[in-house]
């Protein structure tokens, strides 16, 4: 296990709380929003978590009347990112992995150029009933998905409380099967899927929890970015439809959000059951949509001006390549493009 060293970023006080995922490919589903007569098109992979579903928002809401975006859902980062390679969908909501593995391995000239939300708020390490604190790991099993979001939030949690170099041993397991390990007393701890972490404490009463990301102080927080991505070719092509769709998103879409919560609350629902996943409940829609922290035009202008998604980038890509998940470090200033944000 790789015990690399690290600068973590620093970010502005209003930056708060807000993941990576496997490389199975799978046949995206296909809904459209709401139709606007002669508009451009634009053919939107989305994955079917919350801050992504602001997007959905913007085009339920018409917030973006000039643009009609056609929406193919994704399992995950990696089969979003080879259909946008294919030409089947124009840009992709993702997490902050699947586009520095895809960078550096050069498929293509991709672009993120926007931030969906910042995810650090919603990760947290669940323990065994008998452990206490972070400290109690010492020698314990910890099951995680290599070289994911989740491992990137426990390598920085360990830092953060002194305990870098404590002996411990990760087990490689995908978010489900390591809750279903820790339910089985198989491993001592995990960092769960925040959509599921409920069971854990529901089949094994007393489980500790051990870290929050949205306990810890803003500027030791490890920055975990969802960020909005297309190429450079489609970037330059539907560079207007694109605008008016960021836009939109960070303007009356995170306006929403902060001034009509229960509403954006109750279209989350609804968001939710479209893409598959009926009976979803306001009580449990509320605190992973909210667990985000979402930048609105003045904040994602200074995210980009002031090099935050960039930094974030770098340090979370400095792990990977330090774990041995990537063999070079990706050209992050050819991947993080201001050409959209500068506009809005």
């Amino acid at each position: 296990m790789s015990d690399a060293k690290k600068t973590y970023l620093t970010r502005r006080s209003f930056l708060g709380a807000a993941a990576a995922a496997s490389f199975a490919p799978a046949a995206p589903s296909f809904f459209i929003g709401k139709a606007h007569a002669a508009n451009e098109k634009l053919k939107i992979g989305i994955i079917p978590a919350y801050s992504f579903g602001i997007y959905w928002l913007v085009q339920d809401q018409g917030f973006a009347p000039g643009v009609d975006m056609e929406f193919s859902v994704f399992p995950s980062g990696p089969p979003a990112i080879e259909a946008m390679v294919g030409g089947s969908v124009d840009a992709i909501t993702v997490g902050s992995v699947p586009p520095l593995a895809a960078m550096a391995r050069k498929v293509a000239d991709f672009r993120e150029i926007s931030v969906c939300g910042d995810a650090s708020g919603l990760f947290t390490i669940v323990g065994r009933p008998e452990l206490e604190t972070l400290s109690d790991l010492e020698g314990k099993r910890i099951a995680v998905t290599s070289g994911s979001n989740f491992d990137f939030f426990l390598d920085v949690a360990l830092r953060q409380a002194g305990l870098g170099d404590m002996e411990h041993t990760r087990v490689n397991m995908e978010p489900i099967d390591a809750q279903a390990a820790l339910i089985a007393g198989a491993v001592d701890a995990t960092v769960p899927l925040a959509t599921s972490r409920k069971l854990i404490f529901d089949k094994l009463p007393g489980a500790s929890m051990l870290a929050e990301g949205a306990q810890m102080p803003i500027d030791k927080r490890p920055s975990i970015m969802d960020v909005f991505m297309t190429t450079q070719q489609t970037l330059d092509a539907k560079e207007e439809a694109l605008k008016q769709v960021v836009a939109a998103f960070h303007d009356q879409g995170v306006g929403m959000l902060r001034e009509n919560n229960d509403e954006v609350v109750s279209r989350m629902v609804a968001w939710q059951e479209s893409v598959g996943r009926a009976g979803v409940q306001p009580e449990e829609v509320e605190p992973l949509l909210n667990g985000y922290f979402y930048f609105d035009t003045a904040e994602i202008k200074d995210v980009f001006a002031q090099d935050i998604l960039k930094n974030s980038k770098r340090v979370q890509a400095e792990f990977l390549v330090n774990a041995g998940k990537l063999e070079t470090m990706p050209d992050l200033d050819a991947l993080i493009s201001d050409q959209i944000v500068k506009q809005i």
